[in-house]
């Protein structure tokens, strides 16, 4: 007997694996601060080293600083600061992708009083990938009868990490004293694997706050705009056929703003850093070993069992999410809104209930304005969320997802109640799981010892009843009893029945 082994790489976890860790720093500076209109933080230059179960995540944390001083001026202020983390899982090899797009920086202002000092709390969630080596059997003689099946299973074909950048201009109907602050983020409506490159589309959402001097005052404004992107990664090992899981975010480091003057008016550029990585997953038909017999030899075979993961659909769920933000007592009222930046969606669960695909989340970010004394301010929205959606969810095991902001709306009534109208895209990889039992060796025994009888075997049919099957093969009952004692009366099917003539 010649038996070959060929080794396959596949995917043994598609879906995402998670890690949280948490970095608590101060960061200190002298200043002279009358009123904090806005903190925004955030990770960039991340470096990760993967093996032997361990991953160091090291990166800087950068934090900008919107504040008003004590001479009434506004000014930003910005620092950064270098942090390192390990995480241990015993799946992480020195060829596993860790994408580390998706953390989120928590800023909290601990101390205004001569020197600023902000705690930021990051927590990364890193998405981890894995391919795993499969032997699979492949026999070659002419005595023995092997029964194959076809399983699918999914395959990275290759990882993907880049980045491409976009200018984005508009116009202000004003003259810009100062750039105060920006605040971009990327939501894509569809990445599409060509020949060796990427294609990628979707809408750039920039949010500008400026100072405007108009009849010898200075105004804080916002001043909000959407752009189309679609742009084309070349050079990268993908084919047309592969689908790509991708996770996007702007390098908030590389931000550039640039002002244009003109006669009342400013054109405002700004470029932005869009950052993506991932995978490309090809679906993988593979041929298994289910059942090997032997007309002359005894077989020792090893079997395991093992767990195939597939991608069976995608989808793309668009929905709306509303909620309005009560302000306190003791909160002055909102006179007008400069500007609501730093929007986060995050979901916090997910289940089936009623046939019906159910999200638990929350979306928060930072609203700027200014209250009825005129004075600079700012608040913390959290919107919470349920959404339900009919979907068909047939032969789906799991699922992992990814979810993006397309618009914001937001009205203030009576200058106490808050209501926000968020546009949301989610994006679903659904898998299905299925467990088969393969060959995994195969040994030849002692010979049998036939004589001058023949043997046969046969695979029963599903269904097929005892009596069916002996007017098929043509035997008696009595006389398939002899080398068959444990058939049932009724077949499940592929039962093994073996016939002495």
């Amino acid at each position: 007997m010649n038996q070959n082994s060929t080794k396959i790489m596949f995917t043994n976890n598609l879906e995402k694996t998670s890690f949280s860790s948490t970095f608590n720093i101060a960061i200190d500076s002298n200043v002279n601060i009358k009123t904090i209109l806005n903190t925004h933080a955030y990770l960039y230059e991340e470096k990760i080293e993967c093996g032997k179960g361990k991953a160091v995540i090291s990166a800087k944390l950068g934090v900008k600083v919107l504040y008003i001083d004590t001479d009434g001026i506004s000014n930003t202020l910005t620092d950064s600061i270098s942090v390192s983390e390990t995480i241990s899982n015993p799946a992480i090899t020195a060829d596993s992708f860790i994408n580390i797009l998706n953390s989120n920086v928590v800023t909290e202002i601990i101390s205004t009083d001569g020197v600023l000092k902000i705690a930021c709390e990051t927590t990364i969630q890193p998405v981890l990938y894995i391919n795993i080596p499969l032997n699979i059997s492949i026999l070659e003689n002419e005595t023995l009868i092997s029964k194959k099946d076809t399983v699918e299973t999914n395959q990275i074909s290759c990882f993907v990490n880049s980045m491409f950048k976009h200018t984005s201009t508009f116009e202000t109907s004003s003259n810009i004293s100062k750039v105060l602050c920006v605040d971009s983020y990327f939501s894509p409506t569809q990445a599409t694997a060509k020949s060796n490159s990427i294609y990628v589309e979707g809408k750039l959402h920039c949010c500008l706050v400026y100072e405007s001097n108009e009849n010898d005052e200075t105004k804080r404004k916002e001043l909000q705009d959407t752009f189309n992107v679609a742009t084309e990664i070349q050079d990268i090992s993908v084919s047309e056929q592969d689908l790509l899981d991708l996770q996007f975010s702007i390098d908030k480091s590389k931000e550039n703003i640039s002002t244009d003057f003109e006669d009342n008016n400013s054109i405002v550029t700004i470029s932005n850093e869009i950052k993506f990585c991932g995978v490309a997953i090809k679906k993988l038909p593979i041929e298994i070993v289910d059942d090997i017999f032997c007309t002359e030899h005894e077989l020792n075979l090893s079997q395991q069992e093992r767990e195939f993961t597939s991608i069976c659909n995608t989808k793309t769920i668009s929905d709306n999410v509303y909620g309005e933000v009560v302000l306190t007592d003791k909160e002055n009222a909102i006179d007008e809104v400069i500007s609501n930046l730093h929007i986060t969606p995050e979901i916090t669960n997910a289940y089936i209930k009623n046939d019906n695909l159910v999200f638990e989340g929350i979306i928060s970010s930072h609203l700027c304005f200014v209250d009825e004394t005129k004075q600079c301010n700012h608040k913390h929205l959290e919107i919470p969320f349920i959404l339900n959606t009919k979907i068909e969810l047939e032969h789906t095991e799991d699922i992992n997802y990814q979810i993006y902001v397309c618009d914001c709306k937001i009205k203030v009534k009576r200058g106490t109640i808050i209501e926000v109208d968020y546009s949301i895209q989610i994006v679903l990889n659904c898998y299905t799981k299925h467990r088969k039992s393969i060959i995994d060796s195969v040994a030849l025994g002692s010979k049998l010892n036939l004589k001058e009888y023949d043997y046969q075997i046969y695979l029963s049919h599903s269904g097929e009843t005892m009596w069916e099957l002996c007017k098929r093969i043509k035997i008696s009952p009595e006389k398939l009893a002899e080398t068959n004692k444990d058939l049932p009366l009724v077949m499940t099917g592929n039962e093994k029945v073996v016939i002495k003539r």
